[in-house]
């Protein structure tokens, strides 16, 4: 039996998978198992683990404080060094054959991304494209994935937390366009209501959403409208949904259930085609008690009292059935028990963004 006669046996069979368990089972007939948006340094994600967890490749945030030029040279030559070394089960993903790549030597695929535009430097486009060559030289380093804005504006655009939406900038405009040449995707996930939609507007390939929720679903800024959906659709863009539940729900409790209800939504707003999932969680999950989560956002909560993205908490930050390594495998479970067919759960957990990426990226 090959891997993947052996991942569509555990279909419907859920005896034969261990949920939260250290080393989760592999994943229900996926092609490609991937998390658009984990969290975890070049020295902390461990190939071998992951790869047991059912996952063939992360998009992994750089893990940098502050998002400035220099901590994005210093962790990208990081990345250099760690997968350099010998024995290394991580093979970094540039273009969609790497994934392939990465499977046939049995390692980890890794997709560098920065959450924040920040990286490239002050604005200076109006005389200089000093900011753009900034973005070449990580793009040759290997950065693929650049989300324009984290929660407050850069130099690219503002962020959903911002009390006025400027929207895209004008280095935000050259930086959609240059990626796109280059080849790699754009990230809106924190992105501000116009800056998202301006951003789609002017990419001239695939677009992403690699974390969020749906605003129809919970009206948090943090989430997305419906017209961002369709007109990421239109690009043949990817909507990852995120577990983070705090977004998701308001309800006191929370699963994987809230996170196939928003997926049921970007699937009926923009089609099967543009779904998939982002956990924003650390490599390996985060099995901490839902209280001790809620605790750490305190200082958080309380310095964004009022503002988007910081509404009440209700007891829960993350879905807690998905908090451990084998969170692809709840989700599988969780579409097939609400009758998606097998190919459709295959685009969802990866497939999808498997494509997207390499649409993107047949330049790099």
């Amino acid at each position: 039996m090959n891997r993947r006669e052996m991942m569509g046996s555990l279909v419907g069979g859920a005896a034969m998978v261990s949920f939260g368990t250290a080393i989760a089972q592999p994943l229900p007939s996926a092609r490609y198992v991937v998390d658009a948006l984990a969290i975890g340094g070049a020295g902390s994600v461990d190939g071998p683990e992951v790869l047991a967890a059912g996952m063939d490749a992360l998009v992994l945030d750089l893990t940098i404080f502050p998002r400035a030029l220099p901590q994005a040279t210093e962790a990208l030559s990081a990345w250099t060094t760690r997968v350099g070394e010998a024995g290394t089960a991580l093979h970094i993903i540039r273009n969609g054959r790497d994934f392939q790549k990465a499977r046939a030597d049995n390692k980890l695929g890794i997709v560098i991304a920065c959450q924040d535009a920040s990286i490239l430097g002050p604005s200076v486009i109006s005389y200089s494209d000093q900011n753009l060559e900034n973005l070449r030289t990580m793009h040759a380093s290997g950065l693929r994935i650049l989300q324009l804005t984290h929660n407050e504006r850069t130099a690219a655009g503002d962020g959903f937390i911002e009390p006025h939406d400027g929207g895209l900038s004008l280095l935000g405009a050259r930086v959609v366009e240059e990626m796109s040449r280059l080849g790699g995707l754009i990230d809106l996930s924190h992105c501000s209501d116009r800056t998202t939609i301006e951003a789609i507007g002017v990419c001239n390939g695939p677009i992403a959403i690699t974390h969020a929720g749906c605003r129809t679903l919970n009206s948090s800024l943090r989430n997305k409208t419906d017209e961002a959906i369709r007109a990421l659709a239109d690009k043949g863009g990817f909507f990852g949904v995120f577990m983070m539940s705090r977004w998701l729900t308001d309800r006191d409790t929370s699963s994987v259930e809230d996170v196939v209800d928003h997926i049921d939504h970007v699937v009926k707003i923009g089609g099967v085609e543009v779904a998939g999932f982002g956990s924003d969680q650390p490599a390996m999950g985060d099995n901490s008690a839902q209280a001790s989560k809620v605790a750490r956002l305190a200082d958080y909560q309380a310095r964004n009292l009022g503002r988007p993205g910081a509404e009440p908490l209700h007891g829960h930050v993350t879905c807690a059935d998905m908090d451990g390594p084998d969170r692809m495998t709840v989700l599988a479970q969780a579409l097939d028990r609400r009758g998606y067919l097998a190919s459709d759960i295959d685009k969802i957990v990866g497939g999808n963004f498997v494509r997207i990426f390499s649409n993107a990226t047949t330049n790099a």
